[in-house]
């Protein structure tokens, strides 16, 4: 085996020798602080669930559109072993009612039970009895039929970007916007019309010949979503965080046509196409 070199070090105020085997000067400490953050940053931003987009017409017939924004918001919080709501990633504790209620930003704890009900009459939540730390405790859990994490050989899915999500729901829930759980709610109604290649918003997501995409034109969103143009132009336009917008149009001559940012929803493996995070990234004037 071979020997471990040493380098001496000497406590200034002790005058204690010891021999370390690494170390790092106060700036290479801060170097090493912000790499390890950005590296955080970078995983948190590439969590994900699964949304089903065919079983979540099924969730959209059941909730308002404010419903499905807090339903939205709150299955980025299932734990990848047993679809449970914990409080985090590194903090699998399951959440109870006030916990739900302070992710989606309601202090009224009435309001939080009504809806809290709500997804357990509907079945879109489930009361099960789980293990934590060798324990048996009760947890809140999304069917699976609707969100979940995980490996799955099913194509007819969007991987919603947990982090992007709940920025994009607190970013506007600062403004002490009434209509904010709404938008969010916008978002899960636009789930089910997301195309595979492109992220286009179109009436045959399944299509595989790109050249024979339906896309949805705004005046189809508003069939599609039940709301009226203006709201849907203010959704489209003002739904951003960080600088980024959800949704990029891209005008063809009289004809628009959206796409939806793959930072947020994404159907295709691995990391998003690189053109397709363009349309996004760059910054126009």
């Amino acid at each position: 085996m071979e020997e471990i070199q040493g380098t001496e070090f000497v406590n200034l105020e002790t005058g204690e020798k010891k021999i370390i085997s690494s170390y790092r000067t106060v700036q290479q400490e801060k170097v090493y602080q912000e790499k390890k953050r950005r590296e955080q940053s970078r995983k948190k931003s590439k969590a994900f669930t699964f949304s089903n987009m065919e079983n979540a017409k099924e969730v959209i017939q059941m909730l308002t559109t404010m419903e499905l924004g807090y339903f939205l918001v709150l299955q980025t919080y299932i734990d990848y072993s047993n679809n449970s709501l914990v409080k985090s990633t590194h903090n699998p504790t399951p959440m109870k009612r006030r916990d739900i209620g302070e992710v989606l930003g309601i202090s009224n704890r009435s309001h939080v039970k009504k809806h809290i009900d709500n997804f357990l009459e509907k079945g879109l939540l489930i009361e099960k009895i789980i293990a934590v730390d060798g324990k048996e405790v009760s947890s809140f859990c999304i069917d699976e039929r609707y969100h979940f994490k995980g490996k799955t050989d099913n194509q007819k899915v969007v991987k919603s970007f947990s982090e992007q999500i709940r920025r994009i729901y607190n970013t506007n829930l600062s403004k002490k916007s009434k209509k904010q759980p709404a938008d969010m709610g916008f978002l899960y109604l636009i789930l089910p019309y997301i195309h595979y290649h492109t992220n286009i918003l179109c009436s045959n997501p399944f299509e595989t010949n790109t050249q024979a995409i339906e896309a949805l034109s705004i005046v189809d969103i508003c069939r599609v979503t039940g709301l009226d143009k203006k709201n849907v132009q203010a959704k489209l336009n003002n739904l951003k965080w960080d600088g980024m917008t959800v949704f990029a149009k891209v005008i063809k001559g009289r004809k628009t046509h959206l796409k939806v940012n793959p930072f947020v929803f994404y159907r295709k493996d691995g990391e998003p196409d690189k053109l397709l995070q363009t349309d996004f990234l760059v910054k126009g004037k």
